[in-house]
């Protein structure tokens, strides 16, 4: 009871903050996702390797790259993981559940925030037409390799222990 409460107080928070308008201010733990916002990521892991998860509540196969996502990180919590639903902002109390059963909830993590969806996608990837689940793994010079579908365990632990070098 106690913890649907916390849930049902978050979500009118969340709503309450909405609201009152948001430009780039966090929202819970959801960032709106803008057509710069992907720069900003990048600059923000400059130098530095990373993985870009997108994924959606709507997405059956991303349930199980994010429960793989929500192992590693507790893993290894430091692992370089920026997490981007493809879902609108304002649908982000369903996100914060899916993210709770996997041990996510806790991230910041970006949502779709502006409804020319083609045109954030574009700032990600000019040849992703939204297939989901989409990964990206980044090197150190930002040299991306994506992958459509669901990640292997395999492909995430090589990257991991690149990484982790």
């Amino acid at each position: 009871m106690r913890a649907r409460f916390s849930k049902l107080l978050t979500g009118l928070i969340m709503t309450l903050s909405l609201a009152s308008g948001y430009s780039n201010a966090e929202v819970g733990n959801f960032l709106p996702f803008k057509a710069d916002t992907f720069a900003a990521i990048k600059e923000e892991f400059a130098g530095k390797p990373f993985m870009v998860s997108l994924w959606s509540v709507d997405c059956a196969p991303c349930r199980i790259e994010l429960d793989m996502l929500g192992e590693l990180k507790a893993s290894q919590p430091d692992f370089p993981l920026v997490i981007i639903s493809t879902d609108q902002i304002e649908e982000r109390e369903e996100s914060l559940y899916v993210l709770e059963d996997y041990g996510l909830e806790n991230l910041a993590t970006w949502m779709f925030a502006d409804s020319f969806v083609e045109r954030l996608r574009y700032s990600i990837d000019p040849a992703w037409y939204g297939e989901l689940p989409r990964s990206y793994f980044y090197d150190a010079d930002h040299q991306a390799e994506a992958h459509s579908g669901v990640l292997t365990q395999e492909m995430l632990d090589t990257f991991a222990a690149s990484v982790a070098q």
